[in-house]
């Protein structure tokens, strides 16, 4: 299995193994990846993210890594402390979507940013990815700081988002950290 690694984090692309074992139970997931085994139970927003990303792994597998939530862990404690995903392939525009969450007690301490950092490399690795786009509520300020640390410019909005965009400044090459 392919990960991503910071020098805090690892970010773990689900399978739709782990992905159907998260909604079964999240304890038997985080067991089976080898991590710290929490008391999380996921919620019914989650669940349904989870299976939504289920359904689009089981349809096309060999793309998963572009299907997935990717698990984002704490190398510190051996633990998932939120996900990132990506709902699909570059588009015919070279878009790729984005959508991340971390743990209230783990906030404010630059996971997202970093998390989102190293995504960021692995998807410009792709020359057909010329942007990464990210939706935010207007009032998530929070959301909107791990944007622009990222690179992010604003781009549109309405009275209830706003749309990032961060662009591939290397024009379709590629680049090793």
């Amino acid at each position: 299995m392919i990960n991503l690694e910071s020098e805090r984090l690892k970010l773990l692309p689900l399978q739709a193994k782990h992905l159907a074992l998260a909604v079964e139970s999240y304890g038997k997931m985080e067991s089976k990846l080898g991590l710290s085994v929490s008391n999380t139970i996921l919620d019914d927003e989650m669940k349904y993210a989870m299976n939504v990303r289920l359904q689009k792994v089981s349809e096309d597998n060999k793309n998963y890594l572009w299907l997935t939530n990717w698990a984002i862990v704490l190398k510190e404690e051996n633990r998932i402390i939120g996900f990132i995903m990506i709902k699909g392939c570059p588009n015919e525009n070279g878009e790729v979507i984005v959508g991340y969450g971390i743990e209230e007690m783990y906030r404010n301490r630059g996971y997202a940013t970093e998390a989102l950092q190293g995504l960021k490399k692995w998807i410009f690795k792709n020359p057909k990815a010329i942007y990464i786009i990210a939706d935010t509520e207007k009032d998530n300020i929070e959301s909107h700081k791990v944007l622009k640390n990222v690179g992010a410019i604003k781009y549109k909005e309405d009275e209830e988002l706003i749309w990032w965009k961060i662009e591939n400044i290397l024009g379709g090459y590629t680049w090793m950290k």
